[in-house]
């Protein structure tokens, strides 16, 4: 058994599929940016050694403060929703309120599931951060969720958690940001890679 972050979900409005996607999502690209964008700036008064007044150079300092608190907070404290509980044959959904926005728990998992896996984003300041989305169907039954792995640990569990699923020969599709197939995140990206993972795990991998 293995927990897992649930993300919060949210709904776009007019859209027909409902489908849902997590502001933790939108956070981490803006947190990136702004990072980006202080780094650029102290750089770039380096590099032309630029004479600020000292009313400028307070404007400056309190921006990269107000910057790096934002990127900090977008990027490591994530808000924490919830857990994801996960078992060889079963996902179970831990709330923190708000239980009627996630989809009904246990979702069972065997080998007639369709499981999607949908990388969102993926970060390594020094700690590892990956955001994903889960689609799993089973029949007429579709249950989207979101999580998190904000640690070396929890992707490790992660990946146990992948591989019991490959070996027990279920139906797994996972994505890259890009919408390729992957393979535990990162793995396949080139033909010999594929060919390894095709062999090594019976996948149909087209």
């Amino acid at each position: 058994m293995n927990q897992f972050d649930l993300l919060k979900p949210s709904f776009r409005k007019n859209e027909p599929s409902h489908k849902p996607y997590y502001p933790e999502a939108i956070e981490y690209r803006v947190g990136i940016s702004v990072t980006i964008a202080v780094l650029l700036s102290i750089y770039t008064l380096d590099y032309f050694d630029l004479n600020l007044p000292s009313w400028g150079e307070l404007l400056l300092g309190f921006i990269m403060i107000v910057g790096y608190g934002f990127a900090f907070i977008s990027l490591f404290l994530s808000r924490n929703a919830g857990k994801v509980i996960i078992s060889p044959h079963r996902i179970a959904l831990k709330p923190k309120k708000n239980p009627e926005k996630y989809p009904s728990s246990p979702i069972y998992v065997n080998e007639e599931t369709e499981i999607n896996i949908y990388l969102m984003k993926s970060i390594q300041f020094g700690m590892q951060r990956t955001l994903l989305h889960f689609q799993v169907i089973n029949g007429n039954r579709v249950s989207d969720f979101g999580m998190l792995l904000k640690n070396k640990q929890k992707h490790q569990q992660y990946y146990d958690v992948l591989e019991s699923w490959y070996k027990a020969g279920f139906n797994i599709n996972e994505f890259d940001q890009l919408g390729s197939r992957v393979f535990k995140l990162n793995e396949g990206k080139n033909y010999e890679d594929v060919q390894k993972i095709k062999q090594e795990y019976g996948l149909e991998w087209k």
